[in-house]
């Protein structure tokens, strides 16, 4: 749907492991571009301004899961890396953002790219971390609303959330990891 709730396009997902292809979406056209859409904001601008808050996750799955747990502020880039139009569009009903991606190395390095757009145009960050592994879906039904509530509300402002990433990456120890973790935040 676009940010009026009118409908442009499709997306599914196979139901098993072995569906191939696992994600099924519509193709662009003149009224569906992917990277100006923000999948769920027509249903979650409410709650994002009520709450002064939005939390973004990585696909249309994760935002089902997370708002069938009980948090209507969830809105999706679906798959593709965040765009200035969609941050502009989040920036229409706040200035506080909870980046909530998938915990493996691609979710982060997306987070980490997301940042620096998302700052261009005001808002204040934080980085949501999941331990186990757990998508922001999975969390919802594995750990349940409160521990995923609990997550959110202690969510990491982005330079620690930055700095840790750094210090995980680099040999403090040394002059040259040192360098490095400077010249990274």
């Amino acid at each position: 749907h676009n940010e009026m709730g009118k409908t442009i396009g499709f997306g599914g997902r196979g139901l098993s492991d072995d569906d191939v292809p696992k994600y099924l979406n519509s193709p662009e056209t003149p009224i569906y571009k992917k990277s100006l859409v923000l999948y769920n904001l027509h249903r979650a601008k409410e709650a994002i301004r009520k709450e002064d808050r939005v939390v973004l996750v990585e696909g249309y799955m994760d935002a089902i899961g997370v708002t069938a747990a009980g948090f209507r502020g969830v809105v999706a880039s679906c798959g593709t890396a965040l765009t200035s139009d969609q941050v502009r569009a989040l920036r229409r009903h706040t200035d506080k953002i909870v980046v909530n991606f998938d915990p493996d190395a691609a979710g982060a390095k997306a987070a980490e790219r997301s940042i620096q757009l998302l700052l261009e145009e005001g808002l204040q960050v934080r980085i949501m971390e999941l331990d186990g592994g757990l998508d922001p879906d999975e969390y919802c039904k594995e750990r349940g609303a409160a521990a995923y509530r609990e997550r959110r509300d202690t969510a990491k402002g982005y330079f620690y959330w930055l700095a840790d990433r750094a210090r995980s990456q680099y040999d403090l120890r040394t002059t040259e990891g040192k360098v490095a973790v400077l010249k990274y935040l």
